[in-house]
């Protein structure tokens, strides 16, 4: 019981050392990492469905084609699916959130987890096309 009492104590010490580091920031990344983002300028077409912005933990396993098939299926799939509104009203003001776009990121974070992505994953999808279902159709 003692020796994994001593055991234990710089174990700890070295991941909260490790985690302090990370919160702080690695200084010593800086030559490499630019402060700059790139930044692409692409205008809009007619048949842009949606826009996906996302970390790395996305873009490391899944190449952008297959992330916009993706979340262009779920889209349609959240609409063809649900017969409520596309936007999630809390609180009884305006439209807070695009259910659809969000059923569509939730897809992907799942899905760059099942492919094992090690990175941090955050992904936000916006709906570009104004999508209603018929009424009167099931």
């Amino acid at each position: 019981m003692h020796l994994f009492a001593c055991l234990k104590f710089p174990l700890v010490y070295q991941l909260e050392a490790e985690l302090n580091n990370l919160l702080a920031g690695d200084r010593y990344l800086k030559p490499f990492v630019i402060p700059k983002p790139e930044v692409t300028v692409v205008p809009r077409a007619k048949d842009d469905d949606c826009l996906i912005l996302a970390s790395d933990g996305l873009w490391d396993v899944m190449s952008n084609e297959d992330a916009c098939k993706i979340a262009r299926r779920q889209i349609l799939l959240w609409y063809k699916n649900k017969n409520d509104g596309a936007y999630s009203d809390e609180g009884g003001g305006e439209p807070t959130m695009n259910l659809a776009a969000k059923a569509a990121a939730d897809c992907l974070v799942r899905l760059a987890l099942m492919k094992g992505s090690n990175d941090n994953i955050s992904v936000i999808v916006i709906d570009l096309k104004s999508r209603k279902k018929p009424k009167g159709k099931s």
